[in-house]
């Protein structure tokens, strides 16, 4: 009976001492790589040799591609990546899960795409970037560990000399623009439109609501310039609303939207021009500099009685000022010339309208002998003196113009 139970014991203990041996025999990580159990790849676009240069704000795709003949038992897990003057934003939070045959294997394949902008110009490296990695043995066991992507190197430069401000500027395949306009009124039925279809007439007090829309594709929302220019007009008050930053994503294609709205309040009456807006755009497909473009508008504003006496006030005193004095000097004058001759000039007007001829002729006379001390007309020296004597003898004898009147009296001189 105790033979029995030793044979027993000796067999329990080489059963598991077996076991654990099995268990003992699981492969490592580093084991699956040396293998060729699982392989990691990685490179910028799709150019594994060469070195890629693009423009500031371009994307740079860094993909990773981890692929074993087993399969992954838990989702893998990229390291963050940080480079100074790269903005990397990952646009999918999971790995891309297919599977592809290699030889008489399938190999199951988890990709990553990680999109690199580069801020300014100059040469980047991109670093080892672990992966963590979850993946079957054939114990039935999961082995769990981090796998190192191989450095790369790129460059970002300034695509146009024109480019001076990379800020202001878009970089993408494509690009398009567009606006809507709004009108707010207490009486919209007054809203007129004119027939070249560019000018509204408003009145003060209303509201125009500007929303303007750029949707660029293969970038991010947060590398877009600002939109409506940031102008000071005192025509009106300007209200902005915060900006709209959209990245989406439909069926692979990646598009950033950003939208601006401006509400302005009608202040003063007259015309009232919103400015255009342009863009700078480089075209990564075509290698070209583009701008995007939209039309300003002018609108007519019709003013109140209150906008209209704020605008003019200055204008209104000073006019007040300007006929309070000259009725006080009209009546000042009238005042002076009750009690004192009345001007020879002013007497020889009045003779004039009522066409009185002999007063007319008084008064030329009486001018002549107080500037020259003669008698004779005829005797005065004057440098057109043929027409002076026709003129001179038509009034002695006849009826003139009153211009021909005008100009005797004027010729006299001393």
């Amino acid at each position: 009976m105790r033979q029995i139970s030793f044979f027993l014991f000796l067999l329990l203990s080489a059963t598991s001492f077996s076991l654990y041996a099995r268990e003992e025999a699981s492969p490592t990580l580093r084991e699956l790589v040396n293998n060729n159990k699982i392989t990691i790849t990685s490179w910028l676009n799709s150019d594994k040799n060469k070195t890629t240069t693009v423009a500031i704000n371009q994307p740079v795709i860094l993909t990773v591609d981890i692929a074993t003949p087993r399969w992954f038992t838990d989702g893998t897990a990229i390291e963050r990546i940080s480079i100074p003057n790269i903005i990397a934003q990952q646009r999918n939070l999971q790995a891309t899960n297919y599977s592809l045959m290699n030889g008489e294997q399938t190999w199951s394949h988890q990709r990553w795409e990680i999109p690199l902008f580069p801020q300014k110009s100059g040469r980047f490296t991109v670093p080892s970037i672990g992966v963590k990695v979850t993946v079957s043995v054939k114990t039935g066991k999961s082995i769990t560990g981090i796998l190192f992507t191989q450095p790369h190197r790129f460059s970002a430069k300034r695509p146009t000399s024109q480019m001076t401000n990379p800020d202001e500027w878009i970089v993408a395949p494509n690009a398009s623009l567009t606006q809507e306009w709004q009108y707010s009124s207490s009486n919209k039925s007054k809203i007129n439109k004119s027939k070249d279809d560019k000018a509204f007439q408003l009145k003060v007090g209303d509201a125009i609501t500007r929303t303007v829309t750029l949707e660029v594709s293969d970038s991010l929302a947060m590398l877009l310039p600002t939109i409506i220019p940031n102008e000071q007009m005192s025509d009106l008050q300007r209200y902005t609303d915060p900006a709209q930053l959209i990245d989406k994503n439909t069926r692979g294609n990646f598009t950033s939207i950003k939208k601006e709205s401006e509400t302005y309040i009608l202040q003063k009456g007259g015309k009232v021009n919103l400015p255009p807006i342009s863009i700078p755009f480089w075209n990564t497909t075509t290698q070209q500099s583009e701008t995007l473009f939209l039309k300003g508008k002018t609108f007519i504003v019709k003013h109140t009685l209150i906008s209209w006496l704020t605008t003019y006030w200055y204008y209104i005193t000073l006019s007040l000022i300007s006929c309070i004095t000259l009725g006080l000097l009209i009546k000042r004058t009238r005042l002076y010339y009750h009690t004192h001759p009345s001007p020879d000039f002013y007497l020889l007007c009045q003779s004039i309208y009522t066409r009185t001829w002999p007063h007319i002729r008084l008064h030329i006379y009486r001018k002549y002998v107080q500037k020259t001390e003669q008698l004779e007309l005829k005797k005065y020296k004057t440098n057109n003196k043929k027409e002076w004597d026709i003129q001179s003898e038509k009034l002695q004898t006849a009826e003139i113009s009153k211009f021909k009147v005008l100009w005797l009296w004027f010729k006299i001189k001393k």
